[in-house]
This record gives structure tokens, C-alpha cells and sequence, in this order.
């Protein structure tokens, strides 16, 4: 029970930082992304390309990866989305369909369709904690990234110019340009970051798993999950929306088989829903009439 406890903290790690991404995105950029699970994907491949394929040294694998995401992101945004201001919601959903299947058919065409073992950094080690607690280095490093990670967005975004500047152009686009803030470079940065963890959150599963586009994409759209659940506005409901995600999926799994994993998160959407449209950390909509 302790260790089935622990791994859904591990599960619930990685889907924290999916959330994140997702969430980050539609605060920044008001854009629900629904090529997530395909950006996850590609930058665990690249960390791959550089691991495995070329044999780097680590510390150039990490920074190469990180850095070449970013700027994934930012062209992203320039070419794709930057052209497609201020067009209809709709239309955005859309583009970011065409993203993922774009990105899907990059991914066949440079690396095939063949899961893949990713060279390690050390080798795989089962930790035990007492008597009855086990995991695995990898996902006790899950853990590890996603506490890093939140708690530098904390920091970037509550005391950094920059990440100020990010909140206010999140709040009102308008007023922040007439005030002098560069809104477009806010947006480029949403969608760096945004790749940025989301990359980690993939090669972090990748590990506990194994490398296949599928299997790395859809845990992207199960991430879209703890967003929801918290809000998908809101950064603080990541967490608990993913700490429900990742100990239904694992306690379910254990009850109902192994196929239970693929739909756990879409159960616990539409119960939390049909209580709290709004998610448990969004605001409630008010329309006028």
C-alpha cells in the first residue's frame, strides 16, 4: 500500500508539470494547446538525439535540449500563432491540431514509429525506504523536477521584472502594451517555458517507461486533466488537480486492470466538473444578460 502510495506521488509529480504546461499557456498566451502531448513527445526525443544517438556529455545534453525547446516555442509563436492574432478561439484549437499532426509526422520521419530505450545517466536503482516503501531513482527524480520547477516559477513570478511583466500582460494585454510592455515577446516566452517543462515532464516519464511518441503524447492529453480539475487558469490547482489524477490512476489501475490507466483522468474530469464546473481554483463565469 505504501509503495502504491508513493508511486501515485511520483505519477502525480509529472502530471503537475503537464499541467503546468498547459495552464501557463492559456494564462500567458489564452491558448488551449492541444499539441501538449505531441511537444512533450518531440522534446523527449531530442533529449534522446542528444543522449543516445550522439553520445554527448551530459551536461550538454541537458542545456542543449532545454535550449533547443525554448526556441521551439518562441518559432512556434512567431510562425504559427503570432500570424493567427486575434482570430476567434476556434481557430487557435484548430492550429494547434495541425501543430500536433505536424509534429507527429516530423517525429516518424526523423525517428520512426519503434519505442525506444534512452541511454541513462546512472544506472536504474530500486530505493527502499523501511520495510514496505520501493520506488525507482527515476521517479524519485520526477519528484525532484517538478518541486524544482514550481518553485522557481514561484519565485520567477512573483519577484522577477520579468515574470511581473508576464502576469499584467496575462491580466490585460491591452493595458500592458500601453504601458510599455512588450506583449509579443511575453507570449514567445509563454511558449518557451511552456515546451521547457513540458520536455522535462516527457523525458521524466520516458524514463519510467519507454520512448514512443504515442506513449509520451498521450500522457500529454491525461495532463490536461489536472488543469482542469484546478482550473485552467489557475497555477496553485495544478497540484491538488494532479495529486487526484495520479492517486485515481494508480489505486484504479490496481483495482481494474492495467486499461484503467488511459481513462482515469477523463472519470475524475467529469466528476469534479459535474460538481464544480469551474474547477476547484477558477472563477465562476458571469454573463450579463
Amino acid at each position: 500500500m505504501l509503495t502504491l502510495l508513493l508511486g501515485a506521488l511520483t505519477l502525480s509529480a509529472i502530471y503537475a508539470l503537464v499541467g503546468f504546461a498547459w495552464v501557463l499557456l492559456r494564462r500567458t498566451n489564452g491558448i488551449l494547446n492541444l499539441a501538449t502531448g505531441a511537444q512533450l513527445a518531440i522534446g523527449a526525443f531530442i533529449f534522446n538525439q542528444f543522449a543516445t544517438s550522439w553520445q554527448l556529455p551530459w551536461p550538454v545534453v541537458v542545456l542543449g535540449t532545454l535550449a533547443t525547446v525554448a526556441a521551439l516555442g518562441a518559432v512556434t509563436h512567431w510562425v504559427v500563432f503570432k500570424k493567427l492574432s486575434g482570430q476567434p478561439e476556434f481557430a487557435l484549437v484548430v492550429a494547434t491540431l495541425g501543430l500536433a499532426s505536424a509534429l507527429k509526422g516530423v517525429s516518424s520521419l526523423i525517428w520512426g514509429t519503434e519505442a525506444r530505450v534512452m541511454r541513462e545517466p546512472v544506472p536504474t536503482q530500486v530505493i527502499t525506504f523501511g520495510d514496505q516503501m520501493t520506488t525507482t531513482l527515476y521517479g524519485l527524480c520526477g519528484l525532484g523536477a517538478a518541486v524544482l520547477v514550481f518553485a522557481a516559477a514561484h519565485t520567477f513570478f512573483k519577484f522577477s521584472i520579468v515574470g511581473i511583466r508576464m502576469r499584467a500582460a496575462a491580466e490585460n494585454p491591452v493595458l500592458s502594451a500601453q504601458g510599455g510592455i512588450a506583449v509579443d515577446w511575453v507570449y514567445v516566452l509563454g511558449w518557451a517555458i511552456a515546451l521547457t517543462v513540458a520536455a522535462i515532464a516527457g523525458i521524466m516519464y520516458a524514463y519510467q517507461t519507454a520512448l514512443s511518441f504515442h506513449g509520451v503524447e498521450a500522457l500529454g492529453m491525461r495532463g490536461l486533466a489536472p488543469a482542469l480539475i484546478g482550473g485552467l487558469t489557475s497555477v496553485r490547482g495544478v497540484i491538488p488537480g494532479a495529486l487526484i489524477v495520479g492517486l485515481a490512476e494508480t489505486f484504479g489501475t490496481k483495482v481494474f486492470g492495467g486499461s484503467f490507466q488511459d481513462v482515469a483522468a477523463w472519470i475524475v474530469i467529469l466528476v469534479v466538473l459535474l460538481i464544480r464546473p469551474q474547477g476547484l481554483f477558477g472563477d465562476k463565469q458571469v454573463q450579463r444578460v
